[in-house]
């Protein structure tokens, strides 16, 4: 593991595991404070870091975007559009 690396919490990465497994539209929130609608795809580790590769909703529907797992604050279920 690399040095000074922080592991994410285990909720997170478990509901990011469902989240994936449902196939479900979620809510993303970062830690920047960004929230991106959209649906988690995939979760791994490679190079010493977790992973997730996430496929964006709205005007960025479609776009796939791979994030460093430490980047993310929560992530819930949307069935609906963001309010």
């Amino acid at each position: 593991m690399e040095k000074g690396y922080t592991p994410v919490s285990c909720a997170l990465h478990s509901e990011l595991e469902l989240s994936v497994l449902r196939g479900t539209r979620c809510r993303l929130r970062l830690l920047d404070g960004r929230r991106w609608q959209g649906w988690a795809v995939d979760v791994w580790s490679a190079v010493g870091r977790e992973w997730l590769l996430w496929k964006m909703d709205g005007a960025r529907a479609g776009e796939l975007l791979c994030l460093d797992l430490l980047m993310i604050e929560e992530i819930n279920e949307a069935p609906y559009a963001l309010g």
